[in-house]
């Protein structure tokens, strides 16, 4: 009796942490990646003002700069978010309403 629930507490245990590895999305920037040094980017991207999209790679790291600011970020959404809004990420108190980032599948995770 005592090996019974000995397993059934192993399996409770084991589906508990299987479910907390597998989190979603958190309606925070944190679903789009984190915050970088500027020396980890691969390249910058200078928003003009006319500038409504920058394109990116699934794990690039990139600085984005505009008048005089800059932040550099760590792209890494989850497969199925192809698109988001760059305020989601930016400073506060960087101008970048209406800019839309969209995001390219890595090519070194392509399956075969």
């Amino acid at each position: 009796m005592l090996n019974t629930h000995r397993s059934a507490l192993a399996i409770l245990c084991a589906a508990l942490a299987t479910s907390a590895l597998a989190a979603g999305p958190t309606g925070t920037a944190a679903d789009y990646g984190t915050p970088a040094h500027h020396g980890a980017a691969q390249r910058t991207i200078d928003l003009q003002p006319t500038t409504r999209h920058i394109n990116v790679t699934r794990g690039e790291t990139v600085t984005i700069a505009r008048a005089g600011q800059r932040f550099t970020w760590h792209v890494q959404t989850f497969n199925n978010k192809t698109v988001f809004a760059l305020a989601d990420i930016a400073p506060q108190d960087m101008r970048v309403e209406g800019v839309l980032v969209y995001v390219a599948a890595n090519p070194l995770y392509a399956g075969s």
